[in-house]
């Protein structure tokens, strides 16, 4: 499997590294660490596997887990919306 550092030339995705099929979404994806994520991606088209490393944004990242980390405390996580 062909690992790489990768420059987005697609709207969604990115292109197959063999045959430029547009992908729209990794197979899956890995948290390395504060500073790399992981996504492994499979051509459907030409059935090339890759992996490419992305850079992480940790500002992000720690905003989804602090909200995560909210949702699942409070004590009613569907609040009924407020109509005046």
């Amino acid at each position: 499997m062909q690992t790489i550092g990768y420059q987005r030339r697609s709207n969604f995705g990115i292109e197959c590294v063999q045959c430029d099929n547009e992908l729209i979404a990794p197979e899956r994806s890995e948290y390395r660490h504060e500073r790399q994520i992981l996504h492994h991606w499979h051509c459907w088209k030409c059935d090339r596997r890759f992996e490419v490393i992305w850079p992480a944004d940790t500002k992000s990242i720690k905003d989804v887990m602090r909200r995560i980390k909210e949702v699942t405390t409070r004590s009613d996580p569907f609040p009924l919306p407020l109509v005046a």
